[in-house]
């Protein structure tokens, strides 16, 4: 069976605007009209191919008990399936799903009164939905009325135009959904207008409206004209324009409880619900396709997982009050969630082997963490686009076929609260986002075919910046205004990369790493950089011949500079005093140290195994615990053991060996 809704149920707001009367008096209060329900057969025709069942809801306006043609306000279809093309199976088909909505007054089931459900396959295939073949049953209740929010009115001037051909005032009316007692732009429903040059001042007021006939849930009616006899009271003689604004009535009848899709009656029982209490679960079904048309509020939390047969499945939620999770479905390769604008919690998208694409046309804010990993046959993150703000981390890992995020320059996230991490994604080219704000970390790592990554314009970074491990990157944007990373600032294996656009980078709070870059020669870029809280490491950089940091002051840890095969100075640090340790080792054409000629105080040296070396450079240099200088081959003897009698006051240990012999030195 596969359930399909053609028309939804209305919203409950009607507006009357622009009428240029007296209105009567008001009505008095009267019971709010029961919701009706009405099933019946449907032929074979366009809307089910095989028949089925048309489910009519309406209001009872004229009070009889009865739901008229008139008084239908939407219809759904429960279609039987269509027969499998081939030869026929060697087992009947399964019986069809019927459904059966019964009127229920209000009471001790539902307060406010509502229908019992009860849903169930015929096995007998007599059309008629039997009690012994019920296996669903539950009271959908219609909601109780909530606290009625105040309908606010305000006065604009209206100029000469279509409205008013020689001016006026416009009235505007709406509800005041945010209760801050302003009625703001978007709270607008509807606007009249008083014309003319007025001699007195324009005045509104607002009359009630019972729950009736003009308003399916009571409202309000906004009442404007011209103070005639210049009391400062409208009366209802001067009135000339009235605005009515009705209370919206959310359609569908209400769950209370957690609800389990696991067959074609748990779906079918759903029609007509739009708002489960708790939670609801779609797990080990065997339903393969699943549209929830009249679903607008979920309490709690949706959780679709270990659906072995399920293809695809659409909501549209308008409130979703727990975190959503689809995952480990097998067949899965599609879904839909839209509506609302809010998802309180995480939305997480794993191990879905077949999930080609998604849609998510809301939450515009998820407040917990989003993730998509594991999912072998996913191409784009294009369902993602409207999703504005993440409250956790966004977690964009493992995904075989993924090969863009599928953004435009103006979808997409524009703030992380938490950690971004785009990593092991093997056909992955491009991630450009509009990104303003990342809470804690950027890791972008072991993307074998990245070639370019995009935010706009980061300027500070709380957490760290890790690049690693993406060997085509050639392009990063967005970077250029960043002055300042909390945590470690961490570059390695990026092959295609040949200049670093950290222009404004002042200060980093933990390492700079700087590892396996080929094509790097300098840092002239980073010209503003100040302070690295951390350990700076140049380590393997094939074309970096001289770092350049010519403002750089300050090293809270070591500094490490290994194998750099052209590296021939270091430029740029003689402003450094001090470090916890100083580690020089294997640069084939280093020549000298002279760069670190300011230092100190460093606890830890070793400067070993770089043969072209032939001079230290480090006259300053006085406090040192563990010193060695090893295997320089074009270093003589006599300056490392000059060195050692320099630091000789707090000197700890020492190795001299494998320099160049200078005969007479000691």
């Amino acid at each position: 069976m596969k359930t399909r809704g053609l028309l939804g149920l209305s919203a409950g707001v009607w507006l009357a605007c622009g009428e240029q009367k007296v209105p009567p008096p008001p009505e008095p209060a009267l019971p709010p009209p029961a919701v009706l329900v009405r099933v019946e057969e449907e032929a074979v025709g366009t809307a089910c191919a095989l028949g089925g069942k048309a489910i009519r809801r309406g209001t009872d306006r004229d009070g009889d008990g009865q739901l008229t043609d008139a008084e239908v306000e939407s219809v759904d279809y429960v279609c039987r399936t269509e027969a499998p093309s081939g030869p026929p199976p060697s087992t009947p088909p399964a019986p069809p799903v019927l459904l059966s909505q019964t009127p229920e007054a209000p009471g001790m089931n539902c307060a406010a009164g509502g229908v019992l459900v009860r849903a169930g396959a015929d096995t007998n295939r007599d059309g008629v939905l039997d009690d012994e073949e019920v296996t669903k049953s539950f009271y959908g209740c219609q909601p109780e009325p909530a606290e009625a929010l105040a309908v606010l009115a305000r006065e604009k001037s209206e100029p000469a135009g279509v409205h008013c051909a020689e001016g006026g005032v416009a009235i505007q009316a709406g509800t005041d959904a945010n209760k801050d007692g302003v009625l703001s732009d978007d709270e607008v429903e509807t606007t009249t207008y008083v014309c003319g040059e007025a001699a007195r001042a324009v005045l509104t007021k607002s009359v009630p409206i019972a729950a009736g006939a003009q308003c399916v849930e009571g409202g309000t009616r906004v009442l404007a004209g011209s103070d005639g006899n210049g009391n400062n009271v409208l009366e209802d003689a001067e009135v000339t324009s009235e605005v009515v604004v009705c209370r919206a009535r959310l359609p569908g009848w209400t769950y209370s409880g957690d609800y389990t899709i696991q067959d074609e009656v748990d779906v079918t029982a759903l029609e007509g619900v739009g708002h489960i209490s708790g939670q609801l679960r779609i797990e080990t079904s065997t339903v393969e396709d699943i549209d929830l048309p009249f679903l607008h509020t979920v309490n709690a939390r949706l959780l679709i997982q270990n659906n072995p047969k399920l293809k695809s499945f659409s909501m549209r939620l308008g409130s979703m009050g727990g975190s959503v999770t689809i995952q480990d479905n097998l067949a899965l390769t599609s879904f839909s969630l839209s509506g609302g604008k809010m998802l309180q919690g995480d939305f997480t998208i794993t191990r879905n082997e077949h999930l080609t694409g998604f849609s998510v046309y809301s939450p515009l804010y998820v407040s917990g963490n989003v993730t998509v990993e594991d999912n072998a046959a996913l191409f784009s993150l294009g369902g993602l686009s409207k999703l504005h703000h993440i409250g956790g981390n966004l977690t964009v890992k493992n995904n075989a076929a993924l090969g863009t995020a599928g953004w435009s320059f103006i979808e997409g996230p524009v703030s992380i609260g938490g950690q971004l991490t785009v990593a092991q994604n093997p056909r992955l080219q491009f991630f450009e986002t509009r990104l303003e704000h990342v809470g804690k970390d950027i890791r972008i790592q072991d993307n074998a075919k990245l070639s370019s990554f995009k935010v706009k314009e980061l300027t500070s970074l709380a957490g760290g910046l890790v690049l690693k491990n993406n060997p085509v990157m050639t392009l990063l944007q967005g970077l250029e205004s960043l002055r300042i990373v909390g945590g470690d600032l961490h570059l390695e294996g990026i092959d295609g990369l040949d200049v670093l656009p950290l222009d404004a980078l002042e200060h980093v709070g933990g390492d700079f790493s700087f590892i396996d870059i080929a094509w790097v020669p300098n840092f002239y870029r980073l010209g503003r950089l100040l302070s690295i809280s951390g350990n700076l490491r140049l380590t393997d950089n094939s074309h970096l011949g001289t770092p350049q940091f010519p403002h750089l002051s300050s090293v809270g840890k070591g500094v490490t500079i290994e194998r750099n095969a052209r590296m021939t100075h270091l430029t740029g640090l003689n402003s450094l005093r001090s470090l916890d340790s100083l580690t020089v080792s294997g640069n084939p054409e280093l020549l000298s140290l002279a760069a670190l000629g300011s230092l100190r105080y460093v606890p830890i040296v070793n400067i070993s195994d770089n043969p072209q070396l032939t001079t230290l450079g480090l006259p300053e240099l006085w406090f040192v615990n563990h010193l060695d200088i090893m295997n320089n081959e074009q270093l003589s003897t006599c300056l490392a053991t000059e060195l050692r009698t320099q630091v000789a006051t707090h000197l700890l240990s020492s190795t001299i060996d494998g320099n160049l012999v200078t005969p007479g030195c000691p």
